[in-house]
């Protein structure tokens, strides 16, 4: 669906985006992971055509055109003095929908983000979450086959953003399209298809959320001991790293299944256990925590 090779982008003597390059595989959902200043919002920019590589390509299928690509910026791009309505109708206009059919598609997209009761409200007063699902819709009043969003649900309370990512789910179900995604919240990304972690322009990591999380992160296992001196025996013949602290022990098991056998042994010696599942969080940590350690040497 998407090519990118050897793409770079300068600002004065600042390397914004440094020999970038990755695919995006069609009906995927793509995230770009990464700290502010790490070139996720650049590479948007170059992609959609607002700004001009210094070097690089970027290949389109050729399926789609230039007007099948929707966008969600970080800010809002609608008119603050119209109604959602209003708005909406206006830049479908734009794309040369008649007015009919205009305020068909307006409805059906409204309805289905659960909007309709705030189409005649203005724009300017709305809600962050309210402003952000307009702004989708804008981003779809042209059917794309490709959706952008970059960093789309910052600021928002929780349930806005997961009524979001629920309707976007589904329209990626239901029309097979593909998701390109620049987020803050890592957790929105723990069920993509494809991960990139950028800094400073240059991509640290990539690959599939399990296998990232395989690589970079382990499913932990807490003890609390009651027979710490019998526990600590126990585990020191077992070939799995652990630590101690204050009655805890906390261990490294690969997955949730490979502690059952561990509690199975040890139930005479821990009065409570609690296990944390390896996750995309983790993972962003442990390459951050790796990172730094490159930089500070």
């Amino acid at each position: 669906m998407l090519k990118v090779s050897h793409l770079s982008k300068k600002f004065d003597d600042v390397k914004a985006v440094n020999d970038l390059s990755f695919s995006v595989e069609k009906g995927n959902t793509f995230a770009f992971l990464g700290t502010n200043g790490a070139g996720k919002s650049t590479v948007i920019h170059m992609i959609i055509g607002l700004l001009t590589p210094d070097s690089g390509e970027i290949v389109f299928d050729k399926d789609i055109p230039q007007d099948e690509i929707g966008v969600v910026f970080q800010n809002h791009r609608l008119d603050e003095d119209f109604t959602i309505e209003e708005n909406l109708m206006i830049r479908a206009q734009l794309y040369g929908v008649s007015k009919k059919n205009a305020q068909k598609h307006v409805s059906e997209l409204l309805q289905a983000i659960n909007l309709t009761d705030k189409r005649d409200r203005i724009y300017g007063k709305c809600s962050g979450g309210e402003k952000r699902k307009a702004d989708i819709i804008r981003a779809l009043l042209n059917n794309p086959q490709f959706l952008i969003l970059d960093e789309p649900t910052t600021g928002l309370d929780a349930e806005s953003r997961e009524e979001i990512w629920l309707f976007l789910k589904k329209l990626q179900i239901d029309f097979g399209m593909t998701i390109f995604l620049t987020t803050h919240y890592i957790e929105e990304a723990e069920y993509v298809d494809y991960v990139v972690i950028m800094h400073e322009g240059k991509i640290e990591v990539e690959g599939t959320p399990e296998q990232l999380r395989i690589e970079y992160s382990k499913t932990i296992l807490t003890l609390t001991s009651k027979n710490e001196k019998e526990l600590l025996s126990l585990l020191q013949t077992y070939t799995y790293p652990f630590e101690c602290k204050n009655n805890l022990f906390f261990i490294e098991v690969n997955n949730s299944k490979e502690a059952i056998p561990i509690l199975q042994q040890t139930t005479e010696f821990i009065s409570d256990f609690s296990i944390e599942k390896a996750n995309l969080e983790h993972v962003f940590l442990q390459v951050t925590k790796q990172i730094k350690r490159r930089d500070h040497r």
